[in-house]
């Protein structure tokens, strides 16, 4: 078994995902439920990598609405009966942090490395606060590339040149007259 560094690990709400830098690639591992889907990047096949910054539209939308929901609640306890605010707090805190969630991914984004290989693709992202750490694994990810597609070229050798005396093999399908 090949030695595998994980590079980030990554939890949402339908599963989780693991990538891995393996001496020869890039491994993605992907659980949904109980099923687990592996992907591979060989560092030979890889066209681009890149690091960049997304802030995800469906995610805004979706803490905007919650969060201004469970405000308008406690707004709307409040302005009905002001002596009733203890039974407007619960629905203030909800509110207030997820519009806090919101407003921290609506200024600061996060960052995302995407490695592209000729087949296949792998995508690692970073919070908002883990800027640092998604250059560090790019970096690596970089030099490992660098590393893997200096190794090809080596061993990879041109093949000989015909010298002229040697006739080229017939073309399939010319008569010959």
């Amino acid at each position: 078994m090949s030695e595998r560094t994980l590079l980030r690990r990554t939890r949402t709400l339908i599963g989780s995902d693991a990538a891995f830098l393996t001496p020869d690639g890039i491994d993605v591992d992907s659980t949904q439920n109980y099923e687990v889907v592996r992907r591979r990047v060989f560092f030979d096949d890889v066209h681009l990598v890149t690091l960049h910054h997304e802030r995800g539209i469906a995610y805004l939308v979706l803490t905007g609405l919650f969060g201004a929901f469970f405000l308008g609640i406690a707004i709307l306890i409040v302005a009905i009966n002001t002596d009733a605010w203890p039974g407007a707090l619960p629905f203030f805190v909800v509110g207030f942090l997820i519009s806090l969630a919101f407003l921290i991914r609506a200024f600061m984004g996060r960052d995302v490395i995407t490695v592209f290989g000729r087949r296949s693709k792998a995508v690692l992202r970073f919070g908002s606060f883990r800027s640092q750490r998604a250059r560090d694994v790019y970096g690596q990810i970089c030099a490992a590339v660098r590393r893997g597609q200096s190794a090809v070229r080596t061993w990879e050798s041109p093949a000989p040149a015909l010298p002229p005396d040697v006739p080229m093999p017939p073309v399939e399908g010319a008569s010959e007259s």
